[in-house]
């Protein structure tokens, strides 16, 4: 990997973590509102109905007529979509002579010299460059060696185009947030490959936490850490326990538990009986604690 795509995958990496931190945080702040539990609680019954709203609000926005906005080079060579006459054109209006009701006019545009659309209004229409709406008829495309030539039935008010689905996107939104923001916890632990190291025998100050996410507060802790024996875990208070990965429903995460304003290296010990958070001062003490642990899992059969 050269050096410009490895600092390319680390801002990349950076930013993506950045992302994951924030929603996080976000979903912390939203878990302290009154009646968060109750939301997290019903949070499929309330994603699913949402989605099914953006549905529905999407099915209907569709369903409506919209007047399509096109130019005068597109019509010529038959750009307009299949089945729709509802258009909005802009050029160079000029009034012909009608003997009729009504008023006739002649649009133009510099950019589609080989294209003429001949507009039939029941109001007057303001000469010069102009922008008209109305049901389009004539050829869908200029035959070949031939100019185009269209007719329009304006409409006696200009026509607005239809919005986007703004309440479907809103809501399909809403809902994928929420259940975004449901998968999170913060902090946020961002998983790292261990380093070689060896494990000498030494005693390292930890923090512990128990529970995950780890929103408690942490207890000063000592790792006692003896190559090829369980590592013991000394608490304040005098109680010792071991922090061997023996079992198939035990692991072992290594990483760097993540807030907006700070970052500890950690190991998580995940048992059957609890997870167990233990934060180290440096990377190195972290990388030797896991060398340790690990030396004490037997291989698999």
């Amino acid at each position: 990997m050269t050096q410009d795509r490895l600092s390319l995958w680390r801002i990349a990496r950076s930013a993506r973590h950045g992302l994951v931190l924030g929603l996080a945080f976000v979903g912390a702040q939203l878990r302290r509102l009154p009646g968060a539990g109750l939301v997290e609680r019903f949070l499929p019954l309330i994603v699913a109905v949402l989605l099914a709203g953006a549905v529905v609000s999407l099915a209907v926005w569709g369903a409506q007529k919209s007047p399509q906005r096109i130019s005068m080079a597109e019509l010529a060579v038959g750009a307009l979509a299949p089945m729709q006459t509802w258009i909005i054109v802009s050029g160079d209006v000029r009034p012909q002579e009608h003997g009729g009701a009504g008023y006739v006019y002649l649009l133009t545009d510099a950019a589609a010299p080989n294209a003429l659309l001949r507009i039939s209004s029941q109001v007057q229409l303001a000469e010069g460059q102009t922008t008209v709406s109305g049901r389009l008829g004539g050829d869908a495309q200029a035959p070949a060696g031939f100019a185009w030539l269209g007719h329009l039935v304006a409409d006696p008010v200009l026509a607005i185009e239809q919005s986007p689905p703004w309440i479907a996107l809103a809501l399909a939104i809403i809902g994928i947030l929420l259940w975004v923001l449901a998968l999170t916890s913060y902090p946020v632990l961002f998983t790292e490959a261990a380093r070689p190291t060896a494990a000498p025998p030494r005693r390292l100050a930890v923090s512990v936490r128990h529970g995950w996410p780890p929103t408690g507060a942490s207890t000063p802790a000592t790792l006692e850490l003896q190559p090829g024996a369980p590592l013991q875990l000394h608490l304040l208070g005098g109680e010792t326990r071991h922090l061997p990965v023996h079992s198939a429903k035990s692991s072992v995460e290594l990483g760097r538990l993540r807030w907006l304003s700070r970052s500890e290296p950690v190991l998580v010990v995940r048992a059957a009986r609890g997870d167990v958070t233990l934060s180290f001062a440096s990377v190195d003490d972290r990388d030797g604690a896991y060398a340790a642990l690990v030396a004490t899992v037997p291989p698999r059969p």
